[in-house]
């Protein structure tokens, strides 16, 4: 009983404490409860007018303001891919291409570094099930003398490469602007369609010297039977200059045959004409394959071609760096997006693009912050060349708000299942704001042929409006809003389809590539490097040591830790007062976790100044000039207030992202607050108990004090002994009985006299007594 009684006295001296640690946890939790409730209602003090200047000036735009969007019925989201509602079908897309360069001759390893290629963009053109994107394979036969002495080894195992099931859901066109000659032959008859140039040349696949076998003719014959854009007999004679074939025109329609195969034709059909088909060696130009049926297209370029296949010339821009396979860097972009932030990251890719790095994962995990930051980084990323350096944005876990920008402002971007995109974010973003930042994103995406200019906007800009439009004359569907559809020269064709939600939009993975936005989802970065076939030779620009640790300070958890390591020492303090260690640690833990927020971009000298007048309101509180608690109850919020500012990037809350991190951030310091009230209460109980640091506290002695119900007034000239240090509170022995006193102004030692001056609101002020006994 006894034992249980002094536990119950020790956990009773902390009552003051409690009462100050309940009256900031109370306050805490109403403007919790009050965050929660208000949710959007808040508005971010003082709109970020310098921001939008500079983004405005960075772009090179006006003031001006966009076209009005106007409202209709909103509905909610419906990716492009999803089948429509009540069993309509679904929304034809437009099909992908990719394409690749085929340097001549193919000799050596170029078949298989042909075929990595490909492999590489499988992936992406086999990603929509019941749709055939299109690979695009453009012979270059300019770039050697020898393009005509491929090997037929070689052009034999990447044709048949092209007409293996693996390639089943992939249409293939070969582009022949300066015709094709050898055994390169071959490959462009494994493709499904052929395009020439009027005057290009295709065939002879051998020169005339050289013999032809049966191997080499069966293998033309079989490459040919498989696609049948070329006659197989067409082929062989292409190869073999000792076969000659006709062009027989029937009444039933033209046939390539072997010219001593008429007989026997006439005999099944009437033969109305029969046309030699050329001169042996048989080499065919293009308006010659054209008349005959087994070219598609005569181009005279690539933006000929590009509106021959009604696609962006964008996607016939050759990238060599996929010929000699791919020098990899990954970097990371993670925590709040400011100035210093990207500053770093842009230290980082041009480190890497300085070691001959021909392909960028960015990694982001990011909630925003910075919306013109975010354009200069997105800025920085359209300017590198694709052709020399390709940009993949990989998003593992978030990229919300503005950040989003930076992730779409790359040439290809890669998402997690469960990952997110766009939303609501750490960046409150207002109607000023969102004409500079719309003005500078269209700026930025200038020239790129790309028409998603929409819904990148849409993810991140409040209120911003984005339909679906279907073109009535092709049935694609695009996502416009209201003022980049009056841009277009084709307007009228396009016809409103659906309302999506208003902005900001937010999207899964999934969602991300039914909009057209990203690529398929994966599960991990190996499936990305599976996906592009990086291998296992990834450099990564890891940050340095100390970015590492401020990455590590600056994380939710060790952030919190600081705090309660703080939060102890401070403890520590107040019960050891002139030891210094406590303080000592509570110093260099909060100095730590100010330093740490601020080098993350969430913290200034408001929130530190905030911090230093709670501690000051504290100390009056307790030392000083104890009394109705307004010193206390406003210090400890000051100190509340500027652990919360410093924790993240915004005043008040804007979005329900927003009020989620507030919410996280006083929840964050309750629980630093509860640890340091359970560190005070175990250390109250056992430190006494222990041989070496039972004097490190102010314990009381085993005698109870006086009844501090009963008057004090009688003390009043009696003297005493100081059983404890006051500074200037402390415990002293009057009339053998132990009594809470404090020495005004002064410092007194254990085991001095003292005498009773006073008694002031039920405290005893004492002075030192003049005599040295009693």
């Amino acid at each position: 009983m006894t034992q249980w009684y002094k536990t119950f006295r020790s956990a009773a001296s902390l009552w003051p404490m409690f009462v100050y640690a309940g009256r900031v946890m109370l306050s805490g939790l109403i403007i919790m409860w009050f965050s929660a409730c208000a949710e959007n209602q808040f508005v971010q003090a003082g709109p970020l007018a310098e921001a939008v200047e500079k983004a405005k000036a960075a772009a090179g735009v006006t003031d001006e303001k966009a076209a009005s969007e106007q409202g209709v019925g909103q509905e909610g989201f419906q990716p492009a891919l999803a089948p429509a509602a009540h069993g309509e079908p679904p929304q034809p897309v437009e099909a992908s291409t990719v394409s690749v360069a085929v340097r001549l001759p193919i000799t050596g390893g170029r078949d298989n570094a042909i075929r990595a290629a490909i492999l590489r963009q499988l992936d992406r053109l086999q990603s929509n099930p019941g749709r055939r994107d299109q690979l695009v394979l453009q012979f270059d036969a300019t770039s050697d003398e020898h393009a005509s002495e491929s090997d037929f080894g070689r052009s034999l195992e990447l044709a048949r490469f092209l007409t293996n099931s693996q390639m089943a859901n992939v249409k293939t066109i070969a582009y022949l602007p300066n015709g094709v000659q050898g055994h390169a032959v071959l490959v462009a008859l494994a493709c499904e369609d052929i395009v020439m140039a009027p005057d290009a040349l295709l065939g002879p696949a051998v020169r005339n010297e050289q013999r032809v076998d049966e191997t080499v003719r069966a293998a033309y014959k079989d490459i040919a039977g498989r696609r049948r854009t070329v006659p197989p007999p067409l082929a062989v004679a292409l190869v073999d200059p000792s076969v000659h074939v006709v062009r027989a025109i029937t009444e039933v329609g033209d046939q390539i045959v072997l010219s001593d195969r008429v007989p026997t034709l006439q005999d099944e059909v009437q033969v109305l004409r029969v046309e030699d088909i050329g001169p042996q060696p048989l080499a065919l130009s293009g308006r010659r394959c054209r008349e005959i049926g087994i070219v598609r297209f005569l181009v005279t370029g690539t933006a000929d071609l590009a509106r021959s296949l009604d696609i962006n010339p964008e996607q016939l821009v050759l990238n060599p760096s996929m010929e000699r396979g791919w020098k990899a860097s990954v970097v990371s972009l993670s925590g709040p997006i400011s100035s210093d932030n990207i500053a770093r990251i842009r230290v980082r890719l041009e480190e890497a693009i300085a070691s001959k790095a021909n392909f960028l994962c960015l990694k982001i995990d990011s909630a925003g912050g910075s919306p013109e930051q975010s354009l200069v980084l997105a800025r920085w990323l359209r300017e590198i060349n694709p052709a020399e350096v390709k940009t993949v944005a990989y998003i593992p876990n978030q990229a919300r708000s503005d950040s989003a920008l930076i992730a779409l402002a790359c040439n290809e971007v890669v998402m997690n299942e469960t990952a997110v995109l766009g939303g609501e974010g750490a960046a409150t973003i207002d109607a000023r704001q969102a004409d500079a930042i719309e003005a500078a994103w269209q700026q930025i995406m200038q020239g790129n042929f790309k028409t998603l200019d929409a819904l990148p906007l849409a993810l991140v800009l409040p209120e911003y409006q984005v339909s679906r439009f279907v073109q009535q004359t092709t049935g694609r569907t695009e996502y416009f809003s209201s003022s980049s559809l009056l841009l277009r020269k084709d307007k009228a064709s396009w016809k409103k389809q659906q309302d999506l939600a208003p902005g900001p939009l937010l999207v899964d993975g999934f969602q991300a590539e039914a909009y057209g936005l990203t690529e398929r989802p994966v599960t991990s970065f190996s499936g990305l490097a599976e996906r592009y076939g990086l291998g296992d030779d990834i450099s990564r620009i890891e940050p340095g040591w100390a970015d590492r640790l401020l990455d590590a300070l600056a994380s939710p958890g060790l952030a919190w830790l600081l705090l309660l390591i703080g939060g102890v020492g401070l403890y520590i303090e107040i019960q050891t007062p002139g030891l210094g260690f406590g303080g000592f640690i509570a110093m260099v833990a909060f100095i730590i976790f100010f330093w740490s927020q601020y080098l993350n971009g969430t913290s200034g000298w408001l929130e530190v100044m905030l911090f230093l007048a709670g501690v000051v309101c504290l100390a009056a509180e307790i030392f000083v000039v104890p009394g109705i608690g307004i010193l206390g109850l406003g210090g400890g919020l000051l100190i509340v207030a500027s652990l919360v500012l410093a924790s993240q990037s915004f005043v008040l809350p804007a979005n329900s992202y927003q009020v989620g991190q507030l919410q996280a951030s006083l929840v964050g310091i309750l629980g630093a607050g509860i640890g340091v009230v359970v560190f005070g209460v175990v250390v109250r109980r056992w430190l006494p108990s222990t041989p070496v640091l039972r004097h490190v506290l102010l314990v009381p002695p085993a005698r109870v004090t006086q009844n501090e119900g009963m008057s004090l007034d009688h003390l009043i000239g009696k003297t005493g002994m100081t059983v404890t240090r006051l500074a200037p509170a402390g415990k002293a022995d009057i009339e053998n009985h132990l009594h809470d006193v404090s020495a005004d102004d002064m410092l007194i030692e254990s085991g001095m006299a003292v005498q009773v001056t006073s008694v002031r609101s039920g405290r005893i002020i004492v002075v030192p007594y003049s005599q040295e006994t009693l």
